[in-house]
């Protein structure tokens, strides 16, 4: 009938492990309830046009699962006739766990910055404000984040800004006015002098946190772009690590003049130093649930599990310097000055390398729930213009396409966010199947 809505529910769920076929259901709200899923898996979302069999699938979205059952959104519309759902195991479980997590990755792209330079300088320009953000200059991007709209915000350190790439592709001005300076506490994001922004941090919600070094601070801007301190301590050198807890009650962060010391706020007291024995610390991720923080330490060439109690655990790195070797168990291989440590829900991780030169490292690697390490992308210290961009990000494999990682992290759709700082660019690898 014209104008009615069409759907096909397919009775099962695809499985790579042939499990049983359940039967999906569709609520009012446009939710597509599963059973019999992967505890550490990913579903993706399929349709096509009609109900003829002959039509192919077209892959829409991907989700990470943790549970058996579950339901995910779809987009509904009488242009899309029926829906199915394939779902991959992720953990270590199958034998095709690491290609099933390549193959839930798709295209390669580049969302700002042309690489037009390498000094550690401003290069901000006001015409770069509203421009395409990929025909805009950074400088020094330390990390990236995606908040819950399809936007991506940049802190960009020397130009003393935190930037913001819309879904449509143009960059503006998120907080800061690039121009160093210590602003007020509490005000328009945009009408606030920041200095040397070197970390960040992204609740779930899109409130915004800001490791504002030279001026001691760790700014929150909401989401209606305002800007208030959450704390002031001294100067933090050349601090960048930053990991704020949901509820604000735990706020980790680095300092120091090589960043060496990783010190922690709370309301109650203040701040208090946690170790001074760090190398030189790159980025942290903190466990809400256990209290455990992950620290990637750069001279070092590990990455670390802390406790509550400050005790270290290496997780990846034997602590020499050098390419690690895929397949290994990731605490016996050497790393290359590793940068930073984001995990997935499978409770795999990813580390980024930050080399100077020599082509050591560069790259990133993926761990497996079983602690072996495999490399998710080639790089170098050269400078990657787009390298692969619009491609599978895995195709040509070997393809150095990435140099100087500094960051990476998912955004609250799963893409990955990767950020590049010398030659100033932030990627995204897409969290969808080019192929069903």
């Amino acid at each position: 009938m014209s104008g009615m809505l069409r759907l096909l529910f397919v009775c099962g769920l695809i499985v790579s492990a042939g499990a049983a076929d359940p039967r999906l259901t569709l609520d009012g709200a446009g939710n597509l309830g599963f059973g019999n899923a992967f505890t550490a898996g990913v579903i993706n979302v399929q349709t096509r046009t009609t109900l003829n069999t002959n039509t192919p699938w077209i892959s829409r979205s991907n989700y990470f699962t943790t549970n058996t059952v579950g339901s995910v959104p779809v987009s509904l519309s009488a242009t899309q006739g029926s829906f199915r759902l394939l779902s991959v195991d992720i953990s270590t479980n199958t034998f095709r766990h690491y290609t099933n997590l390549l193959e839930s990755y798709g295209i390669l792209e580049t969302v700002a910055g042309r690489g037009k330079y390498n000094t550690d300088e401003s290069h901000w320009s006001n015409v770069f404000e509203g421009e395409w953000a990929t025909n805009v200059d950074l400088s020094r991007p330390h990390i990236s984040f995606g908040d819950p709209h399809g936007n991506v915000l940049i802190v960009d350190q020397r130009s003393d800004s935190v930037l913001k790439v819309t879904p449509q592709g143009r960059l503006y001005t998120y907080a800061g006015t690039h121009i160093e300076g210590n602003g007020p506490d509490a005000d328009w994001a945009t009408n606030v002098h920041l200095n040397d922004p070197n970390g960040g941090w992204m609740r779930s919600d899109g409130t915004f946190y800001v490791l504002d070094t030279e001026n001691g601070k760790v700014r929150r801007i909401d989401t209606n772009g305002y800007m208030t301190t959450l704390f002031i301590t001294a100067p933090m050198g050349d601090g960048r690590a930053l990991w704020v807890k949901s509820d604000e009650s735990l706020v980790y962060f680095g300092t120091g003049d090589t960043s060496t010391n990783l010190s922690k706020w709370t309301p109650s007291g203040g701040v208090t130093s946690v170790r001074k024995d760090f190398m030189e610390l790159g980025n942290i991720l903190g466990d809400e649930r256990t209290g455990d923080v992950y620290v990637s330490d750069r001279l070092a060439n590990r990455v670390y599990r802390m406790d509550t109690n400050g005790v270290l655990t290496p997780i990846a790195g034997n602590g020499a310097q050098g390419i690690a070797v895929e397949g290994a168990l990731a605490v016996a291989t050497p790393l290359a000055l590793p940068r930073s440590v984001w995990f997935l829900p499978n409770r795999g991780f990813f580390l980024t390398e930050h080399d100077a030169g020599g082509g050591q490292g560069n790259r990133i690697w993926y761990v497996d729930p079983a602690g072996i390490i495999h490399r998710w992308m080639n790089g170098s210290s050269a400078n990657h213009i787009r390298v692969g961009d619009g491609q599978w990000f895995y195709a040509n494999s070997a393809t150095p396409k990435v140099s100087r990682v500094r960051a990476i992290n998912t955004d609250p759709f799963g893409n990955l966010i990767i950020t590049e700082s010398n030659f100033g660019y932030v990627r995204r690898i897409r969290f969808q199947r080019i192929n069903p």
